[in-house]
């Protein structure tokens, strides 16, 4: 019995190598169906596995299931990661057999497919059965299917990316036909600076229960060129180089006049929507640019009624709020308020939750419902409007209605919740680059509305631009100030724009700004292209490509004869990073010394082979063409070219009181961190000079409550260092530093 329950927990831990949605397929596919999924092989580094043959029609239920057994264990014998292929094209089949994948594949396929080819397609047995058949016989017809089924999934849960407004002054017929695929693929590469042509399929969508009719359409380009090491099967290693595939899925609602794009990428997704307006709508976006909606619910902490304000061509009667949802210093933690259409809103609360009450120190508004009565100029018929705001999305966009849509945007503009999206103009970008520069240096999520004003930004310009969106308010504050010294409330102030700083026992701490502690989540990967952008100009080649959350390579730069790689990092001030960064670019010494563009005011003059040149220090005047000097750029590589090579001499240069670089000549420059770490090196370069390079371990640790160097560095860090930068000594007891000559040429 041993034997067998070992032979039974070895079957099982060798089955849990075969996925999940792979044994689906196995066990629910037709098995012939099944068979030609995990017969197919799509590269090289795909095991060979010994299927069993599907010799004659089985008819028996005891014949298929012993089948499928096979075709299981056929599979046993393979780990995880090389069934992991397997497992990806059985995921994509099962997607679309489950919730509204059928549905999306059915919608592609009527109206791709021949009537033979979708007679076919529908008289497979089942929606698994159709989903393989499709996988296998029509696959762009099923790429195009999964694309809409993504699409779906973002409008249906409310997760698009972005949704622009035309400003067309009324809708226009539109459909798949009429779009020129061909111009507006040319368009967007020519944008996008694609270095590969991009294709684009356009598809209607029928109207639905809940949404109207509109025309999708499929963007597929390649991303920047990468690379990959492929370790064979013979031990050698080989470097694969390709560009990845990516994707953009635009859904345009000629009745709502919107366009919605889903993509990776910011900035793919503004220019696909505005080459799509330009070309396809005949949209001029440079004199009416698109636009999107940014909802700020903060206007009803000082107060939840509205006035009735004066909108042309209607009469309005009354605008109630009817439902407020607030969250309770987590997002977790919510309270919901509702009442009728006869109540006052903030009566109520106050009745019942008090003065001041929650309503008004919530850490965040997440929905507001509002009830407009109305009727229009020269009609007597009444009518009422519900608005609902959650989050950044309003039902008003769903409202088939363009006049009360049109209605509804209007009064929460002049209510001061709405306000639309519009590209900061390039000349804007340009003269705040140093303040956008050091914001993208904090490397944080969030950042307070006080914290951008000292760096001379306007927050409601970045929340406009989509850079910044608005998050919550400060609940807490730290006070070091008279009686109070810690954490203090905040709490509303009778002063318009001011709130109340409270102590703990209920003392008066003072008052500030309110827009001070308003917090802004950072749009970081449009912050980060926005700079890029401002970037490229200097660049001969554009290769960008994304090596570190910290770290870009943005492409080359000609100096003199030689091509130099051009780098842009950030948060240089923090040691891990830094180290981090140089480790990783010293794998990447083979594409020469180059330069790394950095964003910290405080930096190490190299990073592995490469300098480091101080974007604050190279800017150009505002009314420069270009935001960076070119000429200050080359002049500041030339002159520290030499350093990064190691230098002349052995020394240690420090940047600050904990943080310092050695140079060794030959060598890529070595970064310290902490005092200790400094005055070891300082002391062994010191020893070098005077012609004695070894130095005797008490010496050497000399007032350091360690008596090692190697306890001085972490030991992943000493095990790089060791006979690279620092060896033991031609006798017991004593250090040196590790010297090697070799000649470096600096660009002509």
């Amino acid at each position: 019995m041993a034997y067998a329950a070992a032979c039974a927990g070895e079957n099982v831990r060798r089955k849990n190598s075969v996925g999940p949605s792979t044994l689906s397929v196995i066990d629910d596919a037709r098995v012939d169906l099944a068979l030609a999924v995990l017969s197919l092989r799509e590269g090289d580094t795909e095991p060979n596995i010994a299927l069993p043959e599907l010799l004659a029609e089985l008819d028996e239920q005891d014949r298929i299931t012993a089948f499928r057994r096979s075709l299981t264990e056929a599979l046993l014998p393979f780990g995880h990661d090389e069934l992991q292929p397997l497992e990806h094209r059985c995921r994509r089949v099962r997607r679309l057999a489950d919730g509204k994948g059928p549905s999306s594949l059915e919608m592609i396929a009527g109206r791709q497919f021949d009537d033979g080819r979708r007679q076919e397609f529908m008289s497979q047995p089942d929606r698994l059965c159709r989903s393989i058949w499709a996988f296998l016989n029509e696959r762009d017809a099923f790429e195009d299917a999964e694309s809409f089924y993504f699409a779906r999934q973002f409008r249906d849960y409310g997760r698009l990316y972005d949704a622009f407004e035309v400003d067309l002054g009324s809708p226009q017929i539109l459909d798949a036909a009429s779009i020129d695929a061909a111009a507006l693929a040319a368009k967007i590469t020519k944008n996008l600076d694609l270095k590969t042509a991009c294709t684009v399929k356009a598809i209607d969508l029928p109207e639905t229960s809940t949404h109207p009719a509109s025309v999708m359409l499929i963007v597929r380009h390649g991303g920047p060129l990468s690379s990959v090491h492929d370790h064979r099967d013979d031990g050698h290693r080989r470097t694969i180089y390709y560009r990845p595939p990516n994707e953009a899925t635009l859904i345009y609602t000629p009745s709502l006049l919107q366009i919605e794009v889903c993509a990776d990428s910011p900035v793919v997704r503004q220019v696909a929507s505005e080459a799509f307006a330009e070309v396809v709508l005949g949209h001029d976006v440079s004199q009416k640019p698109l636009t999107w909606k940014q909802y700020n619910l903060s206007r009803f902490r000082s107060s939840l009624r509205l006035e009735s304000p004066r909108v042309d061509g209607y009469e309005i009667e009354f605008a109630r709020v009817l439902e407020a949802e607030v969250r309770l210093g987590v997002w977790r933690r919510k309270l919901l308020l509702k009442v009728t259409i006869d109540d006052d809103i903030e009566e109520v609360a106050d009745r019942y939750l008090g003065p001041g009450n929650v309503m008004r120190r919530a850490d965040a508004f997440s929905r507001i419902g509002i009830a407009v009565a109305y009727n229009r100029v020269g009609d007597a018929t009444k009518r009422t409007l519900n608005i609902t705001i959650s989050g950044a999305k309003s039902n008003l966009q769903s409202n088939k209605d363009p006049e009360e849509r049109s209605l509804g945007f209007a009064l929460l503009q002049q209510w001061g919740i709405l306000s639309a999206f519009r590209q900061i103009d390039p000349a804007d970008v340009h003269a705040m680059f140093g303040q956008l520069l050091r914001l993208h240096d904090r490397g944080e999520e969030e950042v307070s509305g006080g914290h951008l004003r000292e760096l001379g930004l306007d927050p409601d310009c970045l929340v406009q631009g989509g850079l910044l969106e608005r998050r919550h308010r400060q609940a807490v504050v730290l006070i070091e100030d008279g009686d109070i010294d810690g954490e203090a409330d905040v709490a509303p102030s009778a002063k318009k724009g001011m709130v109340r700083e409270v102590g703990p026992f209920g003392e008066v701490a003072g008052e500030r700004p309110a827009l001070h502690l308003e917090m802004y989540g950072i749009n970081a990967q449009w912050l980060h292209e926005t700079l890029l952008k401002q970037m490229q100009p200097l660049l001969g080649k554009r290769a960008s490509q994304v090596l570190d959350p910290d770290l870009t390579l943005l492409g080359e730069m000609k100096i003199g004869d030689t091509r130099v790689p051009v780098y842009f990092a950030r948060r240089l001030d923090h040691m891990q990073t830094l180290r981090r960064l140089d480790l990783l670019l010293r794998a990447r010494s083979s594409t020469g010394a180059g330069i790394v563009l950095a964003a910290s005011a405080e930096m190490p003059g190299c990073l592995g082979p490469n300098v480091v040149v101080p974007l604050l220090s190279n800017m150009s005047s505002k009314d420069e063409e270009f935001v960076l000097s070119r000429d200050g750029l080359e002049l500041a590589y030339r002159n520290s070219f030499l350093l990064a090579s190691g230098g002349s001499t052995p020394q240690v240069v420090r940047s600050g009181k904990q943080s310092g670089t050695l140079y060794v000549p030959g060598k890529d420059p070595l970064h310290l961190g902490g005092n200790d770490q400094l005055t070891i090196f300082e002391r062994l370069v010191a020893a070098r000079r005077k012609g004695s390079p070894d130095v005797q371990v008490k010496d050497l640790m000399e007032g350091f409550a360690s008596g090692s160097p190697q306890q001085i560095f972490e030991k992943v860090v000493w095990k790089s260092i060791l006979d690279v930068y620092i060896s033991k000594g031609a006798k017991r007891g004593y250090w040196r530093l590790v010297v090697a000559r070799s000649s470096t040429v600096a660009p002509i």
